[in-house]
């Protein structure tokens, strides 16, 4: 039945009836405040159906003085303090293993009040893991960096000549080709930013962002543990400008084996990235969001609409995601063509302590040029979510909520046309979540 139909079906009576379930927020972190000392980064969005939206986007009010306020409410606003820990198997396009071990992460996401009215804050997203487009840390069973040398044996003539070209010609091949450990429990700020909302309207941010996505999911646009050093300015006043938000960013995306803010502060005095953004929610049941992103020469329009079904029994809602790079950039001497995609999913809450995931997924295998370095883009790693990729590909997600801030999940993936370049030719995540801000507000609220 056609989306329009199933929401003109529902009647005035049914409101109540149809509550929609949102999927909660599956974080993962246990952080201490010694920890913070260590360094930074951001965190693998498990939902398609609710993308972590930038803390900013978010108008923080104080809460009202009552016996269950929080008892740091007054400066601190803590959104998650998680662990994670899972298993990880995941093959590249010669279906060499690259991922086939233990990974854990620690989260914390918030943002500390210099008002009572939060209208000046300071914002941090921090978490484990080493690059641009993860947060997890390899603990048991090897590591990323070993897995990728090992595997280079496997290529053909011809790319092992296209990846030594590309480490001579990459101002920063050498370095990539080297990589970096990915074992170890590192902390990272990957987000560390002064937001200003001096009226409801507006806000003014500056420092090391988060990446604005709309209602495009990180399969179309940047993953979400990504990070870009600038500012940014927001409208939120759909009574004189039509659209719910309106946002201009201009920053700098980069250093992708840098997650950490204070490693790479001289980022602030670079640029290559500019977006202009507007949402707009259509009625109760769909929001809709297109942006224009400049980034290292490329041009992209990306477009997507999230939706909800309360009248429908098979789905709670769903998401349509698309996007078009418009024009062919040279890196190093190399053309990469102009090209497009799109995703498609939808989800289904099942008896409240479960959630299901499907959909497809088509990105094109140059997506890579994103990243502006040919060493990067011959081996294929894309800058949007790194558990998708390039191809095309079918993907599904589960959660079940196993008691009081603890949730199992999985996840897997599997490209339906063959990858000729590629991490993630197949993918397999399965593992546990500990909402640790949950359990800490078990008995009193403290956060």
């Amino acid at each position: 039945m056609p989306m329009y139909l199933m929401l003109a079906g529902c009647s005035a009576q049914a409101k109540g009836r149809f509550a929609i379930k949102h999927l909660k927020s599956v974080s993962i972190a246990i952080l201490s405040i010694s920890a913070i000392g260590q360094g930074q980064q951001s965190a693998l969005k498990l939902s398609l159906a609710a993308p972590r939206k930038p803390v900013s986007a978010v108008s923080k009010t104080p809460r009202p003085s009552t016996a269950n306020t929080p008892l740091f409410s007054r400066w601190l606003d803590l959104n998650t303090l998680s662990y994670s820990s899972r298993f990880r198997s995941t093959t590249n396009w010669h279906g060499r293993h690259l991922f086939d071990f233990g990974q854990d992460r620690y989260v914390a996401d918030g943002l500390f009040k210099l008002d009572s009215a939060a209208k000046y804050t300071v914002n941090f997203h921090g978490s484990t893991g080493r690059y641009f487009n993860w947060s997890y840390a390899d603990m048991v069973g090897g590591q990323y960096k070993d897995n990728v040398v090992a595997a280079r044996a496997y290529k053909t003539a011809k790319e092992t000549a296209d990846l030594k070209r590309a480490v001579l010609l990459d101002p920063n091949g050498a370095t990539y080709s080297a990589g970096i450990p990915s074992r170890g429990g590192y902390f990272f700020f990957r987000e560390l930013y002064f937001r200003a909302a001096p009226v409801k309207q507006v806000s003014f941010e500056f420092g090391s962002l988060p990446i604005e996505h709309g209602q495009n999911s990180e399969i179309t646009s940047f993953d979400d543990d990504g990070y870009i050093s600038g500012e940014r300015v927001r409208f939120t006043d759909p009574k004189h400008l039509f659209f719910d938000q309106v946002a201009g960013t201009w920053a700098f995306l980069g250093s992708p084996l840098t997650p950490n803010f204070f490693a790479r502060g001289a980022d602030l005095t670079r640029s290559n990235y500019q977006q202009y953004l507007v949402g707009k929610n259509i009625g109760k049941y769909v929001a809709a969001s297109t942006d224009f992103t400049l980034l290292n020469g490329t041009q992209t329009i990306r477009e997507a609409a999230a939706f909800k079904t309360p009248c429908a029994k098979v789905i709670d809602g769903g998401r349509l995601e698309l996007y078009q790079r418009l024009n062919t950039v040279t890196i190093s001497s190399t053309d990469f063509t102009n090209g497009s995609g799109f995703a498609v999913s939808a989800r289904k809450q099942l008896f409240h302590t479960a959630s299901l995931e499907g959909g497809y997924a088509q990105i094109d295998e140059r997506y890579a040029a994103y990243g502006g370095s040919l060493y990067l883009a011959t081996v294929g790693f894309a800058l949007n979510g790194d558990s998708y990729e390039t191809g095309k590909r079918v993907f599904a997600r589960s959660e079940l909520k196993l008691a009081r801030g603890v949730t199992a999940f999985g996840f897997y993936t599997i490209a339906v046309v063959p990858l000729t370049i590629g991490h993630n030719k197949q993918g397999l995540n399965a593992g546990i979540n500990v909402d640790v801000k949950s359990l800490a507000n078990t008995r009193k609220q403290i956060f």
